[in-house]
């Protein structure tokens, strides 16, 4: 009998220590996947419904292809070539082109700026158009990773990795020319800046080596953050009544990364988390003020503008790289419009 009063006590410490331990474990677990945490933390690995996820972002009514016509994120090249080829409009005496990366901004994240006047992508999109795209190449013949570094280098050689080399971050490029390369050596001055330090110091570096020893007019510049991007490429674009600026202090070919998205991404949780909602605002103020800029350029009316913003992949949880939908779905916004056709849903750089 006395044993049985021990075992009793016993159990009845044991539950004292157990049921708060487990009600802390539980309420931890709820408030780190309100935070975005959750999976970080093996707490919750979130399902892709790739049919519901499709449906949701068709269901914003603002694009203007169908989900199935998706371009590859590879057409980005084919625009800006296309756009120095074509004969200068009436009136127009010079060829411009800026395009603005939005690192890891999921498609479904264009939900939170769609209602936005000052967003930077519906801006665009109301000159031009909002056309699904895909990154992470083509299943069964040219895969590559949803990264950074293989989703720009795609969009810049108009390949995937098997034709510029980077089939993930921390690779360099191969000697296949970017855009920026290519127009540069044809008479139009370009840049590249982004804060993402891999980009100057791996991915292309063989680019800038180059560009030193040959001379060719394409200036890499790495930031310490997106606001000091943001102030550099302003310096770039902006350009008052009667001021003078060299040709690489006013390049023809003006290329960007903003990290807000990603690095909410990584941080909190891709998706709609406060954080990456914000993320996806300070992208849009941000960009929206530079192409504000642009219009308000002293020489703008003399110049063919071609306005690009994208994104190089999404992302689930708080990273990317696979293959699902959530990490393969991207966008593209321009401001012309698009004639989506075999052309362009099949273009690709080999």
């Amino acid at each position: 009998m006395e044993k049985s009063n021990k075992g009793k006590k016993v159990l009845k410490i044991c539950l004292k220590i157990l049921i708060p331990v487990v009600a802390i474990f539980i309420i931890a677990a709820i408030v780190l996947q309100c935070c975005g945490f959750g999976p970080l933390f093996g707490l919750y690995e979130p399902k892709s419904d790739s049919h519901k996820y499709t449906d949701e972002l068709e269901d914003y009514g603002i694009w203007d292809n169908t989900i199935d016509k998706q371009m590859p994120q590879t057409v980005v090249y084919k625009l800006v070539m296309d756009h120095f080829k074509a004969p200068l409009p009436e009136g127009k005496t010079a060829k411009k082109v800026i395009f603005l990366g939005f690192d890891g901004f999921r498609a479904d994240a264009i939900a939170n700026i769609k209602d936005d006047p000052k967003s930077a992508i519906m801006y665009v999109k109301s000159k031009g158009g909002l056309y699904h795209t895909f990154a992470g190449g083509v299943p069964g013949k040219s895969e590559q990773h949803t990264s950074t570094a293989p989703g720009w280098a795609s969009m810049l050689t108009g390949g995937w990795s098997i034709f510029h080399g980077i089939n993930n971050n921390g690779q360099n490029k191969n000697a296949n020319e970017t855009f920026l390369t290519t127009l540069a050596k044809q008479g139009h001055p370009a840049s590249f800046t982004a804060s993402w330090r891999e980009h100057t110091a791996l991915s292309y570096r063989p680019d800038i080596v180059r560009s030193i020893k040959e001379n060719i007019p394409v200036t890499y510049t790495h930031c310490i953050d997106d606001m000091d991007t943001y102030y550099h490429v302003l310096d770039y674009v902006a350009k008052a009544k009667g001021e003078k600026k060299t040709p690489q202090e006013d390049p023809d070919v003006v290329f960007f990364t903003f990290e807000f998205t990603d690095h909410a991404g990584h941080l909190y949780g891709f998706g709609n988390n406060k954080n990456y909602y914000q993320g996806s605002l300070d992208a849009n103020k941000f960009g929206y003020d530079i192409i504000k800029t642009i219009e308000a350029r002293s020489t703008y009316a003399q110049e063919d503008w071609l306005i690009v913003i994208s994104t190089d992949h999404g992302g689930t949880g708080h990273v990317h790289g696979g293959q699902s939908i959530m990490e393969r779905s991207t966008w593209l916004a321009v401001n012309k419009k698009l004639n989506v056709n075999d052309s362009y849903l099949s273009f690709e750089n080999d």
